[in-house]
């Protein structure tokens, strides 16, 4: 599966499971959290091609009792066979952010993956939220060792869809 469809099944997963959907580079409106700034960002490309590229983000409000295995579900449906690789979830190490409850950074063979963290609002039920790196997924997804060679849709690869642009 290709860079592009995996972002296309992660939408139509998510969308299932009744989430709204923004889209990249969307403005929140004024008060509203920072997690609603969009679903799938677009930021500067760094030196390795992976840190902050292409961050897919959802909002479960209010949060599933099952929202971890939501999004467990969330990485089959993108391609992942999670028998193949090790997923841990270790707790956040510089604690919380305001508003944010427990969280989890969650690795991919010991390499970030996603953020998992739950919202406490200030009033309403708690919120989840979640922030993956779509690189980290189609590189294992795809079983690439480097984001350049990674399928973006047909023939074209990331590599070259990115050439020329510095971190």
């Amino acid at each position: 599966m290709d860079f592009q469809d995996m972002i296309f099944r992660l939408d139509r997963y998510w969308a299932r499971q009744g989430c709204a959907l923004l889209p990249p580079g969307g403005a929140a409106r004024p008060g509203a959290p920072a997690s609603l700034a969009g679903a799938a960002g677009r930021r500067g490309l760094p030196p390795d091609g992976l840190e902050g590229v292409y961050r897919y983000r959802v909002l479960l409000s209010p949060a599933p009792a099952a929202a971890r295995r939501l999004f467990l579900d969330s990485l089959r449906a993108a391609g992942l066979d999670r028998s193949e690789h090790d997923l841990r979830w270790p707790a956040f190490e510089d604690g919380p952010r305001a508003g944010a409850g427990p969280g989890w950074d969650v690795l991919l063979d010991g390499l970030p993956l996603a953020r998992f963290s739950y919202l406490l609002p200030a009033s309403g039920p708690a919120g989840a939220e979640i922030e993956l790196s779509l690189e980290r997924l189609a590189l294992a997804a795809q079983r690439r060792k480097d984001a350049a060679s990674l399928a973006w849709a047909g023939r074209l690869t990331y590599g070259e869809l990115h050439a020329g642009e510095a971190a």
